[in-house]
């Protein structure tokens, strides 16, 4: 009888546990932006990753609002647990963004010590540099970005530090933002949000248009010009009709980011519908079409097509895609007065991303 008790409390204690580590693990299979926050110091504080929308927003803003300063600077051992809580879960199908955002004022001190792989701090860093290179994440075998801000702390090696957060990135010379204060610490963050809101979106241009005649030289204007050679922001490419089958190919983009060399428009009746995916200017900003033209090149000459008009032949569409992003801050007591300022900037990392996503 003795026996057959504890082994039902041994069976009960168990489920208790797998339940318990079930509810722990965030459920990630919803399109969507996730977002976590781990806080490092000698410890880890940590906020699993979350659906952003507009009531968990103001959880994770709470969340960073509540971290404090205490010695320490676990930064490597940080920056290892946010790429396991991304490799943990199943994430949705739709996947196209994965991203670590990584602030810290000083170097790593100790977080060997923590992880028994490791005998020493540049074996850890190695370790963590090249999960952050290598790794790629769920079905759409998606790479990880990787930002480091770093300001430098008194007593801090300058060359050691860049070294440190060039390791902790994955493009050492786009994404290592080496500051002087606090508030060029927020202007990075608002400019990384705008990036990973681009990365994680898209914004599809569809023109309307009669049919030209197959093997016509067409070229479509975005910046209100009244002769074609004048602009400054234009797609031009080759139209062709082969037994119905439409192509646009020999596709330049000019004061434009290439949406692709050549594309398959679809028909209905005499017109036809170009869509240009993910349709930005050189700075990255959504190309507006109030004042698209469409030329045909004949006899030598561009003519505009009075036919084609933005109202009713221009379609714009913002599709989001799902994206993970984990903010890792350093709340060592080092910051001193500069530690609110910090999490202001990661509060308002929360909030640019949150007003993007139009959840």
């Amino acid at each position: 009888m003795k026996k057959l008790l504890v082994l039902m409390t041994a069976l009960l204690l168990t489920t208790t546990l797998f339940t318990s580590c079930g509810k722990d693990k965030p459920d990630t299979s919803q399109p969507g932006l996730y977002v976590g926050v781990i806080g490092f110091n000698s410890e880890l504080t940590t906020n699993k990753l979350t659906l952003l929308n507009s009531s968990s927003k103001d959880i994770l803003k709470n969340f960073i609002n509540s971290l404090t300063m205490e010695d320490g600077t676990i930064l490597y051992h940080a920056v290892n647990t946010a790429l396991d809580k991304i490799e943990s879960v199943n994430p949705p199908v739709d996947l196209t963004n994965v991203s670590i955002i990584t602030f810290t004022d000083g170097l790593d001190q100790g977080s060997y010590m923590l992880n028994d792989n490791y005998s020493s701090g540049d074996a850890y860093l190695n370790a963590v540099s090249n999960r952050i290179r290598y790794s790629l994440v769920g079905e759409n075998q998606v790479p990880i970005s990787a930002y480091s801000i770093g300001v430098r702390g008194e007593g801090v090696n300058e060359t050691t530090f860049r070294q440190t957060l060039e390791k902790l990135s994955s493009n050492p010379h786009e994404n290592v933002f080496l500051v002087d204060n606090m508030v060029q610490v927020g202007q990075i963050f608002g400019e990384i949000a705008q990036n990973l809101y681009h990365m994680s979106s898209s914004w599809d241009v569809t023109l309307k248009t009669p049919a030209p005649e197959s093997r016509t030289r067409i070229r479509f204007t975005f910046d209100n010009v009244a002769n074609a050679e004048d602009s400054q922001r234009y797609i031009e490419g080759t139209f062709l009709n082969q037994n119905g089958s439409c192509v646009f190919n020999n596709i330049s983009y000019v004061g434009l980011q290439d949406c692709g060399s050549i594309i398959y428009p679809t028909t209905e009746g005499i017109f036809v519908y170009f869509t240009f995916s993910n349709l930005f200017t050189l700075d990255g900003e959504q190309v507006y079409t109030s004042n698209t033209k469409q030329w045909n090149y004949e006899s030598g000459v561009w003519e505009q097509n009075s036919e084609f008009t933005p109202s009713g032949n221009v379609v714009t569409q913002e599709e989001f895609k799902s994206a993970m992003i984990m903010l890792v801050l350093d709340c060592s007591s080092s910051l001193g007065g500069d530690f609110q300022s910090v999490k202001s900037a990661a509060c308002q990392f929360i909030e640019t991303l949150n007003g993007n996503t139009h959840q």
